[in-house]
C-alpha cells in the first residue's frame, strides 16, 4: 500500500470513531506561515526577533534543567525590558484556568495551585524552576494561560475510545493537517520498539488534540489581548520544524511566531 493511500485510510479511521478532529488531508501541505526558529541565539538579533513576535515558543526538553533556567532568564529579561506579555503553559490544561487566575490574583498559594491542578504529582518532578517562573510572573503582574487539553480526553483519543458530548465540545474545530506533518511526527518518534503503524496513527491523533487545542487557546488569547505577547513554555516536539502548534496557529491567524530552542 502506498503512503498516500495509507494516510487517506487513516483519515477514514478517525471519522469512524466519531471524533470531531480535523482530519488529515490526502495532499502535501507545508506550514502556511513558517515561524522563525532561533537556536541558542543571543544578543541584539534575539531581541529584535522577540520584539517583532506575537507568540514566542520556548521549546524545552522537560527534564533538562538548563532549558528551564533559560526560560526563567528570558522571562526576567523581558520584564526588565518592560515588554507586555503573558505566559502560556503546556503544563496546565484549559479546565485549570480558574486555578491559574486565582494564583495571578494572589488568592491561593503556590502549594495550593500545585495541589489543585495535580502539578505537584506531575510536572513539578521535572524542575523547581517552574515554580520560580510562576512566582516571577505573579510579582510582575504577568498573567498565566492554561493551554493544554485535559489529559483524560487525550488518552481516550489515543485509545480510540468514544467521547461524550461534553468531551467532543472540548475539541477544537477548523484545523487541517497533512502528510508532511505526519512524517514529521513519525521522525520525532524515532524507532521505538513495539510501535506499529496503528500505534503511530493513534498517537498522531492524540498529538493533534494537544496541538490543535493549544493553537486554539493561543488564537483566542491573541483575539482578547491584542498587543500583549504570549511566551509559550512547550515541549520541543510540539514546535519541531514549524509543525505542531505553530502549524495550526498559522492556519487561522496572521501572527508573527518565533521558536526559541535553548
Amino acid at each position: 500500500m502506498s503512503e498516500r493511500s495509507a494516510f487517506c485510510r487513516f483519515s477514514v479511521s478517525l471519522a469512524g470513531i466519531g471524533l470531531f478532529l480535523a482530519l488529515p488531508l490526502c495532499a502535501e501541505q507545508p506550514p502556511e506561515r513558517v515561524p522563525q526558529t532561533l537556536l541558542g541565539q543571543q544578543g541584539a538579533a534575539l531581541w529584535r526577533a522577540i520584539a517583532e513576535a506575537n507568540v514566542i515558543y520556548v521549546g524545552e526538553t522537560h527534564d533538562k534543567q538548563s532549558d528551564h533556567a533559560y526560560e526563567l532568564r528570558l522571562i526576567r529579561d523581558m520584564i526588565r525590558r518592560r515588554l507586555a506579555f503573558s505566559i502560556g503553559w503546556e503544563m496546565f490544561d484549559q479546565t485549570q484556568q480558574a486555578s491559574l487566575d486565582a494564583w495571578d490574583r494572589d488568592a491561593i498559594s503556590l502549594r495550593q495551585l500545585f495541589r489543585d491542578t495535580g502539578f505537584d504529582r506531575g510536572w513539578a518532578v521535572y524542575s523547581q524552576i517552574y515554580g520560580k517562573i510562576l512566582e516571577t510572573a505573579q510579582r510582575s503582574r504577568r498573567n498565566n494561560v492554561a493551554l493544554n487539553a485535559p489529559p483524560d480526553l487525550v488518552r481516550k483519543v489515543a485509545r480510540g475510545r468514544s467521547l461524550s458530548r461534553q468531551e467532543k465540545a472540548l475539541l477544537p474545530r477548523g484545523f487541517t493537517t497533512s502528510r508532511a506533518a505526519y512524517r514529521n511526527f513519525v521522525s520525532l518518534m524515532g524507532n521505538h520498539p513495539g510501535l506499529s503503524v496503528g500505534h503511530l496513527r493513534s498517537f498522531f491523533a492524540a498529538q493533534n488534540v494537544w496541538g490543535q487545542t493549544m493553537a486554539d487557546r493561543i488564537l483566542r488569547f491573541e483575539q482578547r489581548q491584542s498587543g500583549v505577547q504570549l511566551v509559550v513554555l512547550i515541549g520541543r516536539g510540539h514546535v519541531a520544524n514549524g509543525f505542531g502548534i505553530p502549524f495550526y496557529v498559522g492556519q487561522k491567524g496572521a501572527l508573527q511566531q518565533l521558536i526559541l530552542l535553548p
